[in-house]
């Protein structure tokens, strides 16, 4: 409609500032990296809000599940509906919350544009930050005086003087200025009725707005309420839902200090409240303002949330699974919830209509809370999961049970057989499909079905995981156990890492790879070292995680004594790390294997971000830039390795690759045994310094050797520990004249 893009640039309201997150101490690292979604699904959201799923988590959040249900039971979502779920969920997801800043600077920018900058006084920026977060002005406002900004500046591009007047206004409204300035002496001489009239109408609407963010909102309910009577004003419609924003504002902000206990409202707060609802109402009733229906349905979920939060609730189940809602069906679907109610008791709805009652159900049995230890097992599904999903499936044959029966399933449950069958019919693009075909791969591997499992592994297009790295990652799984070869798993070794490549992705626009802390510990228990130096040379690696792994592979020869191994490696590297080159071709030429390997053990005590156990997460060393110090030894961050933790050190191998040889397994476990024996990399270098120097007394690389175990303990994995101090207590006695001895004058 003709006010549409003006209407839809204004249905946010977050009336609540974004809480500020601040550091204790060392610097912020970000999010922990993560290689599968926990509470939400991938982004970018839009696949999702599209009707791609992916592969849905017990441990999604209730309106990413209700939308699931909603979507596999073919309830079709507009893209007015789909652009606001997207927007809505990437707020929520957000780090810091709704964040106007960058809507803030679009502003700013644009106003430079339109109007020369030596016409314009100049804004404090600072200020307007300050201003506008005080009148919690959100970024829908700076949006839309952008957008307003520069149609103006075309139908006034005869008019300068207009243009500069409206901006001077526009910045009073965002320093929170609370009366419009007086008009320039003359201003209207000469302007056609068209532009007297529109000038008019932007006026009414700023000084409405004004009165809005300065807290009148009796007079800002006014000056809307006349616009929205004026019939040719271009702000009629978007002026009518904004009566009922006022309300919803004046409610909000007029609650007693105590406010967040949102079920417990005062008298003066309750007529606030059913004030507003009455608003929004009147907008909801009138077909001609259809196009701002659905801010006006989320408005409405936010007060009815605080008049009747019970019945709200139960509604809300109704509400999510109908059709044509627009941004209504975010804010409907984020008010979902099966937590407590204020006594604590679990929330129940009786007397639903069917399909809410559906939905309320499948909820109860498919949703589950985040494990609170990261990498812990899920809870266990509801004793009655399993069963009452596969007779609804049966009777209905509505695909969320079907879904729920598969996800509950055991490889022995009964019925299995008919449910992989039933699975195989659901296209794998549909809503449901691909968490059907994953999870039936899953089944079909641990029934020992391996034939089977590899056909519908490979009957996945791959086009349909593109842009979902958590499902990606679930299929690389997959197909890293059910592999015929080494080839195959060491290509599908290596994981994505979830939401990086939104902030940080690849030069070519890949996402950053890695390992989690499981996929790791698989590998480094299941693999030996010269298959490990095969996968570092595929080509499929990112850069990055090639580097990482190059040095992983050398440094884990030399803890575990494999000469052959360390020799190739170090000729690898010397051909990529020229600034380690001439070490690396020395260690290739000592006479001995013993003497190669003492000279490579004493470059990685000089190399911090060397490790040699295959590091998971966003490691240090996974940085291709030739700039890198692999010297640098850095506080807060990795410097050598460390112990994994005990649940680590347990024996893994009980799901052995099942293309591995005897011989590749022994040896596996071998260097895996070896690995963990070795402990840190701080007790590791003491003692292979300690033992060099006895040995070799008058090496003059003895008290160098003893010099880096030291350092290496002021950053690295314990400080303090017996084996440095024993370093240091044996450079200082033997070697106490020497510079290295000089260079440490205390253990750390």
């Amino acid at each position: 409609m003709k006010n549409a893009r003006t209407v839809l640039g204004l249905v946010g309201l977050a009336v609540l500032l974004p809480p500020v997150i601040a550091d204790a101490c060392g610097p912020d690292f970000g999010p922990a990296p993560r290689f599968s979604v926990v509470d939400n699904p991938d982004r970018p959201f839009s696949n999702y809000a599209a009707g791609r799923l992916g592969i849905l988590r017990r441990t999604f959040d209730p309106p990413y599940l209700a939308f699931a249900f909603r979507s596999m039971m073919g309830i079709p979502t507009t893209a007015d509906e789909q652009k606001h779920l997207v927007v809505g969920w990437t707020d929520a997801e957000g780090r810091y919350g709704p964040d106007p800043s960058w809507a803030r600077d679009q502003w700013t920018a644009v106003r430079q544009e339109v109007v020369p900058a030596k016409d314009l006084p100049q804004v404090d920026a600072n200020q307007l930050v300050y201003a506008s977060n005080d009148a919690y002005i959100h970024g829908d406002a700076f949006l839309h005086a952008a957008v307003t900004a520069r149609a103006l500046a075309k139908e006034w591009k005869q008019r300068p003087a207009l243009l500069k007047e409206w901006v001077g206004n526009q910045d009073n409204v965002f320093s929170k200025g609370c009366t419009l300035a007086d008009p320039a002496p003359g201003i209207e001489e000469s302007l056609t009725p068209r532009e007297k009239t529109r000038r008019q109408a932007e006026r009414d609407y700023q000084a409405a707005a004004m009165h809005l963010y300065c807290g009148k909102f009796d007079a800002a309910a006014e000056a809307l309420q006349n616009i929205a009577s004026t019939a040719d004003s271009p702000y009629r419609v978007l002026a009518a839902y904004l009566v009922a924003r006022t309300r919803v504002r004046e409610a909000l902000f007029l609650q007693p200090d105590d406010y967040y206990e949102v079920r417990k409202v005062d008298e003066a707060s309750l007529a606030r409240f059913t004030k507003a609802e009455e608003a929004i109402q009147k907008v909801l009733a009138d077909p001609k303002l259809r196009e701002v229906h659905g801010p006006a349905r989320r408005l409405l979920s936010l007060v009815r949330l605080r008049l009747s939060p019970a019945t709200w609730r139960c509604e809300l189940f109704s509400r999510v699974l109908e059709k044509g809602t627009g941004s209504g069906l975010e804010s409907e679907l984020a008010g979902l919830s099966l937590g407590a109610d204020a006594e604590g008791n679990a929330v129940t709805c009786p007397g639903l209509k069917p399909r809410a009652a559906e939905l309320f159900e499948w909820l109860r049995f498919m949703s589950t809370p985040i494990t609170e230890e990261p990498g812990a097992p899920e809870a266990p599904w509801p004793a009655k999961a399993y069963g009452t999903a596969v007779a609804r499936w049966k009777k209905s044959g509505n695909q969320p049970w079907l879904v729920l029966a598969l996800l509950s399933a055991r490889a022995d449950s009964p019925e299995v057989s008919t449910l992989l069958a039933d699975a195989g019919t659901v296209p794998v693009e549909s809503p449901a499909g691909m968490t059907l075909a994953w999870r039936s791969v899953q089944l079909l591997r641990e029934r020992g079905q391996l034939a089977e499992a590899r056909a519908r592994l490979d009957a996945i297009p791959p086009e349909q995981v593109r842009d979902q790295l958590s499902t990606d990652n679930a299929l690389r799984e997959e197909r890293l156990h059910l592999a015929n070869g080494w080839d195959e798993a060491l290509r599908n070794a290596a994981q994505f890492l979830v939401e990086e490549s939104v902030l940080a992705p690849q030069q070519d626009g890949s996402a950053p790879m890695g390992l989690s802390a499981a996929r790791a510990t698989f590998l480094e228990s299941h693999v030996p070292t010269r298959r490990l130096r095969e996968w570092a040379a595929l080509p499929s690696l990112t850069p990055e995680l090639r580097r990482q792994l190059s040095w992983a592979v050398f440094a884990r020869a030399a803890v575990v004594g494999d000469d052959a191994m360390l020799k190739a490696q170090a000729t690898t590297l010397a051909e990529t790390e020229p600034k380690a080159r001439a070490e690396l071709l020395a260690i290739v030429a000592r006479p001995t294997a013993e003497e190669r390997q003492f000279d490579a053990r004493l470059l990685i005590m000089g190399l911090p971000v060397v490790s040699a156990r295959l590091e998971p997460a966003r490691d240090r060393l996974a940085n291709a830039s030739p700039k890198l110090d692999l010297t640098e030894d850095l506080s807060w961050y990795r410097n050598g390795w460390c112990v994994p933790g005990p649940k680590n050190l347990e024996d893994p191998l009980k799901t052995p690759l099942p293309f591995a040889s005897q011989e590749e397994r022994t040896d596996a476990a071998a260097e895996w045994k070896a690995l963990n024996e070795a402990g840190s990399s701080v007790a590791f270098f003491s003692g292979v310094a300690l033992d060099w120097a006895k040995a070799h007394p008058e090496d003059p690389r003895s008290p160098i050797a003893l010099f880096r175990a030291v350092r290496s303990s002021k950053r690295g994995c314990g400080q303090n520990t017996p084996e440095a101090k024993k370093a240091f207590a044996y450079l200082h006695k033997q070697y106490g004249k020497t510079e290295w001895a000089r260079k440490t004058p205390y253990v750390y």
